[in-house]
């Protein structure tokens, strides 16, 4: 099959996120080369985006399209099943590339059976692969343990000054074979939206000053080369083009890697110390907590 292309694009949670602008926004990363949409039930964006894939030309089983069940409306096996159905006529294609979980906060039992539908969704061909997301380590065991199958995906916050937990969750996954992608990797729109944006950490404009990038550049790249998969959002045709760029311009030394995660967290970052779900550090490493995800 399709393998998960690295440079992803996001569509949650910014104004152009939404009816036409997201139209016309993923057109032009399609156009500009990118094979990666990453959007979910709660966006409500599916069919601007199902529609943008098939009038760019692409075929198909070119493009890697994931999406998520949203728990808020989804809280039972059968209920699963046909969010999943309804989320293939909204994208207007027979299977997505990848299906998650959006977050754990129904609980164990409930997100088991959620899971369980997954299973068989992939089973039936609806998806191709399946996997979580905001889950910690000991949720993604115990969906292992009830069904024998671990997600093959974790989509997590992880910046560089993201909780340690997070970082350590993300190790954790590469070892175990499980891909993390990472959002809010700039921030996230609460960030730029408080005119956040030009409070970069010294160390990161200096990087971006030497290699001749910007600083969201100097960051996604740092993602990069931590085995991240990234889905920067952005509704600029300048900026998808600067993203789609990152593989092959630069590459950060160890100690610069190091130096911008010891850098001062930028201001307006959310919640950057607790991570965007507001979990303590024990939270993010004890499972079934109550959270406010997803």
């Amino acid at each position: 099959g399709l393998e998960m292309p690295l440079i992803g694009y996001g569509t949650c949670c910014r104004a152009s996120a939404k009816g036409e602008a997201i139209y016309k926004s993923t057109g032009i990363y399609l156009k500009l080369g990118g094979r990666h949409i990453d959007t979910a039930m709660s966006y409500g964006n599916h069919a601007e985006i199902g529609r943008a894939v098939k009038e760019s030309g692409i075929p198909r089983s070119e493009i890697w399209l994931t999406s998520k069940v949203a728990p808020g409306k989804v809280k039972s096996y059968n209920e699963c099943l046909a969010a999943v159905d309804n989320i293939m006529i909204e994208l207007d294609t027979p299977y997505v590339d990848l299906l998650l979980i959006h977050s754990p906060k129904l609980g164990k039992e409930t997100t088991i059976e959620l899971w369980n539908c997954l299973i068989e969704s992939k089973r039936n061909g609806k998806t191709k692969s399946i996997g979580v997301s905001n889950f910690n380590q000991g949720e993604m065991e115990t969906l292992a343990e009830a069904t024998g199958q671990m997600p093959e995906v974790n989509e997590i916050q992880q910046h560089p000054w993201s909780a340690h937990a997070w970082k350590e969750l993300a190790k954790w996954q590469k070892d175990h074979n499980i891909a993390t992608i990472a959002y809010t990797s700039l921030g996230g729109s609460r960030f730029h939206n408080s005119g956040g944006g030009t409070s970069w950490p010294l160390v990161v404009s200096l990087l971006a000053k030497k290699y001749n990038v910007t600083e969201a550049q100097i960051l996604l790249k740092w993602a990069l080369q931590n085995d991240l998969v990234i889905i920067p959002g952005s509704g600029s045709e300048v900026h998808i083009r600067e993203n789609l760029l990152l593989n092959t311009d630069f590459d950060l030394s160890a100690q610069e890697m190091l130096s911008i995660e010891n850098a001062e967290v930028p201001g307006g970052w959310w919640d950057s110390k607790r991570g965007y779900q507001k979990y303590t550090e024990e939270e993010a490493s004890l499972p079934w907590t109550k959270r406010k995800n997803g």
